[in-house]
């Protein structure tokens, strides 16, 4: 293959300063020092890789906390330095920055609504999930707020959860600080689906649960399971709370009674009731984490309906507090699914709109 000429400028050689110049036949030195370098066949065959397949953003990073250190960025809109109105953006398991493909289109939505988007790096982060829990997020998530509210004059929050950020948006509602709670007017929810109900397809399903519950009923929750339980280090209490019945992330698993989604999901319907905010449930149609045998469209609704029970006063009308969205050709991050990520983002958009 050909190569494009280089020139490699250099310190003093022997005390005389010197530059390589070479191609695919040729390398020698300018000023004459020392032996010259022949580039080698895998430097000539080096490629580019994709320019930053989920877009480029410019804004302002900063250290939310520290201890432990962590750090956000935010994208404000060209015309404020940082709006009042903030839009937090939650991945899943292994995500970190720039954790969706329809990341560039949602900071455009939030900017032509007054919002800017807020892309925070918490402790279980990237691989940082694995001994992590629901808990430490929430507090994270609150440390993010509390910062924003002080340092960057935020009055008003939105979160956009993927996956496992879907727990973290349902958790904070219930655990967080009462007056952030209070201050966060809409959530999106984009692919809750169920860790537990994925793994139980794999074969070591059983046997890894019951290793998993003989370590932690020993006391050893905070030891790691072996490697062949997991795809990433995790903990005991971490792999029980995805993957056991009744884990402390298992929200939106399709074989939870209506009473059981009840009881992990009506303080939705409570919050919205009492602070006006609305929340969007997204689910794809074609989201691979999810068994085939499940039903989305029923599950879809029965989330909602568990979202809304507690969502009226006696005697008042009922509020519809989560909404669905079924998003039919979309996969688990919308990567896929012709203009999914675009009527997603739109669906949140408007409800920006409606809270700006």
């Amino acid at each position: 293959p050909s190569i494009s000429p280089m020139i490699i400028l250099g310190a003093k050689q022997g005390g005389r300063a010197w530059a390589l110049l070479s191609t695919s036949t040729l390398a020698f030195w300018i000023f004459p020092g020392s032996p010259p370098i022949v580039p080698t066949r895998s430097h000539a065959m080096r490629t580019s890789p994709p320019l930053s397949p989920y877009g480029t953003f410019t804004g302002t990073l900063f250290q939310y906390s520290t201890s432990p250190s962590l750090v956000a960025f935010e994208s404000s809109p060209p015309s404020s330095t940082s709006p009042p109105n903030k839009c937090i953006l939650l991945g899943g398991l292994s995500d970190g920055l720039l954790p969706v493909p329809y990341a560039p289109l949602l900071e455009s939505a939030c900017h032509e609504k007054g919002w800017s988007l807020v892309q925070p790096i918490m402790s279980s982060s990237y691989l940082g999930f694995g001994n992590g829990s629901l808990e430490r997020d929430t507090k994270e998530i609150c440390a993010l707020m509390n910062y924003l509210s002080c340092h960057m004059s935020a009055e008003n929050f939105a979160i956009v959860g993927h996956s496992t950020g879907c727990q973290n948006s349902v958790h904070f509602i219930k655990h967080g600080d009462e007056d952030l709670v209070r201050q966060t007017k809409a959530i999106a929810l984009q692919a809750p689906v169920s860790d537990r109900e994925h793994a139980m397809l794999e074969s070591s399903y059983e046997e890894n649960i019951q290793l998993a519950r003989r370590l932690r009923d020993d006391g050893k929750g905070d030891e790691m399971m072996p490697r062949s339980a997991f795809w990433a280090p995790i903990t005991v209490s971490r792999f029980l709370s995805l993957q056991d019945v009744g884990g402390a992330d298992d929200f939106f698993s399709s074989d939870l009674t209506d009473a059981e989604m009840k009881g992990r999901l009506s303080h939705i319907g409570r919050w919205g009731r009492c602070s006006g905010a609305r929340l969007l449930v997204a689910f794809s149609g074609n989201d691979e984490y999810v068994p085939d045998k499940v039903d989305k469209n029923l599950l879809l609704q029965r989330l909602c309906n568990a979202m809304n029970t507690e969502n009226s006063d006696v005697g008042e009308e009922s509020i519809e507090v989560a909404m669905p969205l079924m998003l039919e050709t979309g996969n688990h991050n919308l990567s896929a699914g012709e203009g999914e990520s675009t009527i997603f983002v739109r669906a949140v958009a408007a409800m920006l709109d409606s809270k700006a």
